[in-house]
């Protein structure tokens, strides 16, 4: 079975952080986070859908015939692990940096402030 495709997830992952820089609240709400996840897990689901339509996987004629069902499983175990990958992806990566964000963000004010005093 072939590998679920992860170029899409980061595509997505780097244009939240992009629109996440430019804008000037630089918050991004659970269910926008939520939402932006799961457009990558289906944007993710086609592209593992197209790339296993132009390039199928070999099968032995024998085997497919007797095993039919199991080929039909294993296709769709690929379609699903390629949109879990492509949601939790994108979900885990920008919801760490958010956290840390959150974490550091009230840290460097004090820090701002005793280094200007000093000085």
């Amino acid at each position: 079975m072939p590998q679920a495709p992860i170029i899409i997830p980061i595509i997505m992952t780097g244009i939240t952080f992009g629109s996440l820089l430019v804008s000037e609240k630089h918050r991004l709400s659970k269910k926008k986070l939520v939402g932006v996840s799961a457009l990558s897990g289906m944007l993710n689901l086609g592209n593992a859908f197209l790339v296993h339509q132009l390039s199928p996987a070999p099968t032995l004629t024998r085997v497919a015939t007797q095993f039919g069902a199991a080929t039909a499983s294993s296709e769709f175990v690929f379609y699903a692990s390629s949109f879990i990958v492509g949601f939790l992806m994108v979900l885990v990566i920008v919801g760490i940096a958010m956290i840390y964000a959150r974490l550091k963000g009230a840290r460097p004010e004090e820090d701002e402030e005793s280094t200007l005093e000093e000085t």
